[in-house]
């Protein structure tokens, strides 16, 4: 099995906004991964669920906190191209069927999402000649997502949740580094991804969003099939975000961290790959306590060339 490691930007979703401040897709970040096949170029298809329960608090003292779901999902194209030996090309166009759901009315908000564009080099690497047990690779790079989803300054509504839209309106910029260690089939991969978001139209500004991961992996071997489970855990935090970056007006209800315990699986035959992984929250702080992240899992099926 060839050398073990690939930087993934996994998703990118809206923060929290003006209509709801305590909605919960503002806890997603950009993730990275460990992926097989380093050499080869790939392109596939991937899904990834969230969902959170939100508490609102009414502006007037005699009304209840009203409390909500909301539910993310995207499917998304992506793949990889080696433009030289050391520099990868990695791009992602994904589609968002998000919903919220409020007592029994149900919001439905479906469209095109922000398409991103990452590149990656190899800084540290085993010499591939190298008779080795001990084996370790070091990759970092940066991304830009574009904000070419739908957003809800172009939506006809403008009660519209921006949070949920599946578009957030700015240009956002990620710089990511990831390493693994590996003991002939053993190992272990800690990654940092760190994205820096930029004011919308009406500045407001997403708080930047750092999400850290370490797991451990092994890789087992049947002719040409290979399975590859890992378990490890994973953070997302978040700064807050502003209500109006030029005037500085912090909103209160909205950043925080979220740690999950996570567990997968990758399996390959030939030139076919899939990839499954849940995580679970085992604590959690966000959006002053008063959202609270449920599930979080993904699938991926990709072919190599």
């Amino acid at each position: 099995m060839k050398q073990i490691i690939c930087c993934i930007a996994l998703w990118c979703v809206a923060a929290a906004a003006y209509a709801c401040d305590v909605c919960g897709g503002a806890a997603g970040g950009q993730g990275l991964g460990i992926l097989p096949m380093y050499y080869r170029n790939f392109a596939g298809l991937q899904y990834q669920y969230r969902s959170f329960n939100s508490l609102q608090e009414q502006v007037d003292e005699n009304q209840s906190p009203r409390q909500s779901r909301e539910y993310y999902n995207t499917v998304q194209v992506w793949g990889r191209v080696h433009v030289s030996k050391r520099v990868q090309l990695f791009a992602f166009l994904p589609y968002q069927f998000n919903r919220r759901s409020v007592g029994s009315t149900v919001y439905n908000y479906n469209g095109a999402g922000d398409v991103s564009v990452w590149a990656n080099a190899t800084v540290l690497k085993t010499e591939d000649d190298c008779d080795c047990n001990w084996r370790h690779m070091l990759v970092a790079g940066g991304g830009l997502k574009a904000p070419t989803g739908k957003y809800a300054s172009h939506a006809n509504d403008k009660a519209d949740i921006l949070n949920i839209m599946p578009g957030t309106g700015t240009w956002d910029f990620a710089l990511n580094a990831n390493y693994t260690l590996r003991y002939r089939k053993a190992g272990i991969n800690t990654e940092a991804s760190y994205t820096l978001t930029t004011a919308d139209a009406e500045s407001y500004k997403y708080g930047n969003k750092l999400t850290a991961a370490l797991r451990g992996f092994y890789a087992l071997q049947y002719g040409q099939f290979t399975i590859l489970p890992q378990a490890g855990l994973r953070s997302d935090y978040s700064l807050h975000d502003y209500d109006n970056y030029k005037r500085k007006w912090l909103n209160e209800q909205s950043g925080g961290y979220i740690l999950y315990a996570t567990a997968g699986a990758q399996a390959y035959y030939g030139r076919v790959g899939l990839q499954l992984s849940y995580n679970k929250p085992v604590a959690q702080h966000y959006g002053g306590g008063n959202v609270k992240a449920l599930q979080f899992a993904d699938a991926g099926l990709f072919f190599l060339f």
